[in-house]
């Protein structure tokens, strides 16, 4: 290995080195993928969730490679983690991602609260994380730091979600404490004792499916969600780690007043604003670039990842072109989000939707730029090529349980 070539991480360092030159400068390419992972890589999912998380840091960075991602969300479960280092019952399978056994919660009443407390970084698979984050760095040479469940969404996960709305209206006070000791007991002593081992960490970042419209409210976000978010940051009391929540749909369902109180919430809680598919058609982007703009924050936008699995190449890409160019209209950057981009989508359309936001997201493109599909390379082709010019430094065990075993040397 020579250790002056590039890695291909380089590239992406330097486009959010760069945001601080906006507009003169790419707009940044981000993806959840966490099905794709295993799906790509051919590994079973219980192995790379569960068992080998070095072989989870590389195959997260071979898909990103691949597709060309400058920010790769790979979430692993992200929410059943916590709720397994509780305690909470989950299952592992080959061919899916793992879950909770929701016919058994880890909470049915305010008597199961204690079971809400954090007991050190060997619970669970805390081990597996830190030894994740490690293999991150050692490939990359840039410290990572994990994404973990907002304290409503881990209450869902814990409690049952319908179970928790009901609650808001039939017990706000039993609602209030649990998501208190969620924050208090579990996650303040958590992200202390991770920050101890992994440097890397400047954000507390959370991801919130549960605080969308319609399952919640903007009287819910008020009264419950954004409370627990302020005392999250409140009892960490660590100066200079600032919060991002995010995972947030439904805007264009509401309203008014409702919609510009959901829609104030999501750039504080994100710093930006945060606004994909189906919104983001129904909104329009000038609509979206507007509010980040009179906001002062970037704007991250979307596509759905049915239209890129479902769709033809030529009018996925020409949604994308035109979220992006209007998109990055504005004062403040764009990330461009893929959000969890199906395990089942042929590789050549991923390829091309990655493709129209590097043509079109760079600085100066228009209406007139020229985009052509690019061809279909075959996910076992890049394979070769990255054993056979391997910067990083991969060991590449994991092949050992993959379809791609025969690439084995």
């Amino acid at each position: 290995m020579n250790g002056t070539e590039t890695k291909f991480m380089d590239k992406a360092f330097g486009r959010f080195q760069n945001l601080g030159k906006w507009p003169e400068t790419d707009a940044i390419l981000s993806a959840l993928v966490t099905e794709l992972i295993p799906e790509l890589c051919g590994v079973p999912y219980d192995y790379l969730l569960r068992d080998d998380p070095v072989a989870m840091a590389e195959c997260t960075l071979l898909v990103q490679e691949y597709l060309d991602i400058d920010l790769i969300i790979a979430n692993l479960d992200i929410y059943n983690f916590e709720a397994e280092a509780m305690g909470a019952e989950l299952k592992f399978y080959p061919d899916h991602c793992s879950d909770i056994v929701r016919s058994n919660y880890l909470i049915k009443d305010e008597k199961d609260f204690d079971k809400i407390k954090f007991k050190g970084l060997d619970t669970g698979r805390f081990p597996y994380l830190i030894k994740y984050c490690e293999a991150y760095k050692q490939y990359t040479g840039a410290d990572t730091f994990p994404t973990m469940s907002a304290p409503w969404t881990l209450a869902g996960n814990l409690y049952g979600v319908d179970n928790l709305i009901m609650a808001t209206m039939e017990d706000p006070e039993f609602v209030t404490e649990f998501l208190n000791r969620i924050v208090d007991d579990f996650h303040a002593p958590m992200f202390r004792a991770l920050a101890e081992v992994l440097p890397g960490f400047a954000t507390m970042s959370l991801a919130d499916a549960f605080a969308s419209v319609p399952v919640v409210t903007p009287k819910i976000v008020r009264e419950f969600i954004k409370p627990s978010l302020e005392r999250e940051l409140e009892k960490l009391n660590m100066p200079g780690i600032v919060l991002q929540d995010t995972a947030f749909f439904g805007t264009a369902q509401l309203t008014g007043t409702d919609r510009k109180e959901y829609e104030d919430f999501i750039v504080w809680s994100n710093n930006m604003f945060f606004c994909i598919d189906p919104d983001l058609t129904e909104l329009t982007p000038e609509y979206a670039r507007r509010v980040a703009t009179e906001h002062g924050v970037p704007l991250m936008a979307g596509i759905a990842a049915k239209q890129v699995e479902f769709g033809s190449i030529e009018e996925t890409v020409s949604i994308i072109k035109n979220f992006v160019l209007k998109g990055k209209d504005g004062p403040t950057p764009l990330i461009f989000f893929f959000n969890n981009l199906s395990p089942k989508t042929p590789t050549d359309k991923l390829l091309a939707a990655t493709k129209a936001v590097r043509v079109f997201g760079a600085p100066g493109a228009d209406g007139d730029t020229p985009y052509e599909i690019p061809e279909d390379r075959p996910f076992e082709d890049f394979l070769k090529e990255k054993m056979e010019h391997n910067v990083e430094g991969y060991g590449f065990d994991w092949l050992k349980v993959s379809r791609y075993s025969h690439l084995m040397k």
